[in-house]
């Protein structure tokens, strides 16, 4: 009875594993408060087995450090959402065989000296969704296994030049949705493995990306929703996203040519596809919700690989076209949400292989076309919605998409009021 009354810490507390397949176990409400975190033991059937724990429902000042203790070949433990306030470096000494450890969403603050000291084989760290706001240049030293660190959703104002230098097998790092306005050039120098970072839902002003130029191709690039004005593109990266700038220039330092595939730019401040460099490579191109008000399909030829083109939400009004010969690597053109009022397809015979073309949400009022099925073999989707056709201006256009495989048609509930729904498009 002495012990119902005593307080918090008195006595040890005992937690009992509830076994399930796999030598796994689950935690299910369990409590332990500050002054208990060091006097917190664990029981199971066959402790010398279990190699997964996860805490459900619980309430965690700390990972008590006797849990490695008890279950000495512990592998993965997952303590999300478990109202964890603090890392403390002695909890983690007798994590020898740790692989994962899954730390989202509770509400630690600080990450400080050797954090996760003992540790040496972790290859998994989430602390994603946290309140972290510092961290130890330390706290992270000596984890020469980790492959995927996850940061993202925090407060993190700054990181110290010398954080990451022992994640040599860091392959990916998900810093995003923080309050960092600087990252230094040194910062990453440490991770020669690293191949996909996310930065992006940040303050920068700037982010030197040639830092990142290596012998082996860097996958991916998250810059979106920064503060960036322009962006110098190392010849081995793959990706590079960066929506939601204010970019205006695109540069790259490649010399023997660029590994660039994928170039994704929306809602910034380009004005012209001219001003992107050359990627030889490149799949895709996203400008769309930018500030080009001209566009020549000349642009594009020297992207020799281009099967993607968006630029959707600029202030086009018309199309133009100075290619010698066609092109027939161009698949998917995307021109939606711009200010065509009357448009001539036959600007785009030198692009025949086009399989879908995206105008909806103009002012369109006519498409003129000569011989869609001749000029556009393969075309099979043309989406029209969210014009202002002209019933008596598109006969003509009626009977070319009736003519050919090309999918056109739309719903009554496509149209406006003042429209009516005729051959499959609506019009007045």
């Amino acid at each position: 009875m002495v012990a119902l009354v005593a307080p918090h810490g008195a006595f040890s507390k005992q937690l009992v594993c509830t076994m399930k397949l796999n030598r796994s176990c689950s935690l299910i409400g369990a409590k332990v408060f500050a002054d208990e975190v060091l006097l917190t033991e664990f029981s199971s059937p066959s402790p010398s087995t279990l190699t997964n724990v996860q805490f459900a429902r619980s309430q965690l000042a700390a990972i008590p450090p006797t849990l490695f203790q008890t279950f000495p070949k512990l592998e993965k433990v997952n303590a999300s959402s478990s109202e964890i306030k603090q890392v403390q470096s002695n909890s983690f000494a007798g994590a020898r065989t740790l692989l994962s450890l899954n730390l989202r969403g509770n509400k630690i603050h600080e990450l400080p000296a050797e954090a996760f000291f003992g540790a040496h084989r972790l290859e998994t760290l989430d602390l994603s969704n946290n309140e972290i706001t510092t961290i130890d240049s330390t706290a992270f030293k000596r984890l020469r296994n980790l492959n995927t660190l996850l940061l993202n959703e925090n407060s993190i104002t700054e990181l110290e030049s010398s954080v990451f230098d022992d994640l040599s097998e860091m392959e990916s790092l998900e810093l995003q949705q923080n309050d960092l306005s600087s990252i230094g050039d040194l910062v990453f120098r440490g991770c020669p493995s690293l191949t996909t970072l996310n930065v992006s839902h940040n303050a920068l002003k700037t982010f030197n990306l040639a830092q990142f130029e290596r012998r082996y191709n860097f996958d991916l690039i998250d810059v979106s929703y920064n503060h960036l004005e322009s962006v110098n593109i190392p010849s081995n990266l793959r990706q590079l996203v960066a929506t939601g700038n204010g970019i205006r220039t695109v540069e790259s330092n490649a010399i023997n040519g660029s590994s660039l595939i994928l170039l994704k730019m929306p809602h910034n401040k380009m004005s012209s596809v001219d001003d992107v460099p050359t990627f030889d490579k490149l799949i895709t191109l996203d400008l769309s919700f930018n500030r080009i008000r001209e566009f020549d399909f000349r642009s594009i030829a020297r992207f020799g690989k281009l099967v993607l083109l968006k630029l959707d939400g600029n202030q086009l009004e018309s199309l133009s076209n100075g290619l010698t010969e066609p092109i027939t690597h161009l698949k998917y053109v995307h021109l939606a949400d711009n200010q065509f009022v009357h448009l001539d397809l036959n600007v785009m015979r030198t692009v025949p292989r086009v399989l879908k073309l995206d105008l909806r949400r103009n002012q369109l009022e006519r498409i003129t076309v000569t011989d869609l099925s001749g000029s556009f073999p393969v075309m099979v989707r043309m989406m029209l919605e969210g014009n202002r056709f002209r019933c008596e201006d598109n006969r003509a256009l009626v009977r070319e998409l009736k003519g050919s495989i090309t999918a056109y048609a739309m719903t009554r509930n496509d149209c406006r009021k003042n429209q009516n729904l005729i051959d499959g498009i609506c019009c007045s």
